[in-house]
């Protein structure tokens, strides 16, 4: 008899394999069951938290936090930053965003804590907690070395300042990108240059034999540079007339036109390294905003002076008939700086910036001695205009020069002279000026001098 399979061997061979599919659906069940249950008792987890630390504390702007699962809406009152930021919150999905309305502290640890998170389904809540540090400040200057003059970058660490550049004649610098744009007059001519910072690298810019360049804003639109030019055109010389040049283009200078076809002959232009915006004070004392994206110049009115802007960028504080204004380019909303009173004597106002939580910073004049030169001082102010003192002597008459708050308002920069002039500042040599003139940084907060060093012609 010959032996044959049969159905029933073919049979028995299947039932292991059943039980291990079976064991294996059962275990899988398990684990979901588990995974279920825990994400009912456990709460939703941050995945993640994202925010963009270099510009936090120049601008305003959002720390993102990515929960595991879709989240219920979140209350205000359950979300806190540590140091205290005022902030909105917007919620969707597995995303929650804390919108800021300032920037951040320079060199500070935060910490952020979320309690109750809910999810959108059912299952208990979580706490949440991060913790992040911001970038410390850095501000440039230049620096009189000898003959030459030198660009120089500090980082508000307590390290070592750095040279960027050295050369001759320099008189002006502007962060373009990842290079500065550097303005040098030397042995009769007139230089405008790019520098590397990291190779050194220096390149010449060729803007033609027509153009001469008078004067170099300390902060770039983009990838271009403002400028003020001496050129001539149609056989008349023109001077003293508003450009920009495009780093990355064709380099020619472009000159702005205002609404009649004609270029600007400007006293003064202000540019805001943050927003980018540019105004321009006139020779025929009007006040115009150039909006570069379209190429249109708005009159904004007649001005007495122009100061520059905020520390923001946003709005542009001039002098008119009534006094010091800050006019917001964005909303059209007026801010008038109040006439001041210092320890119960009126100040006269002169140079002003204002910062993020609404305090002036001025550079101010106190009656001095019969036939000495007034007090140069530098107050920060409140909105009912009472001031309080904070740099130059109240014993010996000096000279205040450029003053700028850091964009998030931790920080203020000061040029200070010890040669003093009935005009003040401006009144004061080129060469005095660039050998004399110390650079004097507050830290606003603690109330205390950060840094002293020679310097002057900065920029946060």
């Amino acid at each position: 008899m010959i032996p044959t399979f049969s159905d029933h061997g073919t049979a028995a061979g299947a039932r292991p394999f059943r039980r291990g599919l079976w064991s294996t659906i059962a275990l899988l069940g398990a684990v979901a069951f588990i995974a279920g249950l825990l994400t009912l008792t456990e709460g939703p987890k941050l995945r993640s938290m994202s925010l963009d630390e270099q510009s936090s504390i120049r601008t305003a702007g959002e720390i993102t936090l990515r929960s595991d699962r879709a989240l219920a809406t979140s209350p205000l009152a359950s979300i806190r930053i540590t140091p205290e930021v005022s902030f909105s919150v917007t919620q969707k999905d597995l995303v929650l965003r804390l919108i800021l309305d300032e920037p951040l502290l320079a060199g500070t640890n935060y910490e952020v804590e979320v309690n109750g998170v809910e999810a959108a389904s059912l299952g208990a809540s979580g706490n949440w907690s991060a913790s992040f540090r911001t970038p410390f400040e850095e501000l440039l200057y230049l620096r009189a070395a000898g003959a030459e003059t030198e660009l120089v970058r500090v980082v508000l660490d307590g390290s070592q300042p750095e040279v960027i550049y050295r050369a001759p004649g320099i008189t002006s610098f502007a962060a373009v990108g990842a290079v500065f744009g550097v303005h040098r007059i030397w042995a009769g001519e007139s230089i405008l240059e790019l520098v590397e910072p990291n190779s050194g690298a220096v390149d010449r810019m060729a803007l033609g034999p027509e153009i001469i360049v008078t004067s170099l804003a300390r902060a770039s639109r983009g990838t271009s540079l403002i400028i003020e030019v001496d050129r001539k055109a149609e056989g008349r010389q023109e001077k003293g007339i508003l450009a920009l040049v495009d780093t990355l283009g064709s380099r020619e200078p472009e000159v702005v036109l205002g609404p009649g076809g004609n270029s600007l002959g400007v006293r003064k232009v202000a540019v805001s390294s943050e927003s980018g915006n540019i105004v321009a004070w006139l020779r025929d004392s009007t006040l115009v905003v150039f909006e570069a994206l379209t190429q249109t110049v708005i009159p904004l009115g007649s001005a007495a002076e122009l100061w520059g802007f905020d520390s923001s960028g946003t709005s542009v504080i001039f002098v008119d008939s009534l006094g010091t204004i800050a006019l917001n380019l964005s909303t059209g909303v007026e801010t008038r700086i109040p006439a001041g009173q210092l320890d119960g004597s009126s100040v006269f106002h002169q140079l002003t910036t204002l910062s993020p939580q609404g305090l002036s910073y001025q550079r101010v004049l106190l009656p001095g001695f019969v036939g000495e030169p007034d007090f140069s001082l530098v107050t920060e102010g409140d909105a009912e205009g009472r001031h309080r003192h904070l740099l130059g002597s109240l014993s010996t008459p000096e000279s205040i020069g450029d003053l700028q708050l850091s964009p998030n308002g931790q920080y203020l920069a000061v040029e200070i002279n010890p040669v003093a002039t009935p005009l003040g500042y401006p009144a004061l040599s080129d060469d005095v000026i660039r050998n004399t003139t110390e650079l004097v940084i507050l830290d606003l907060a603690n109330d205390a001098i950060l840094l002293s060093t020679p310097g002057f012609s900065f920029a946060w």
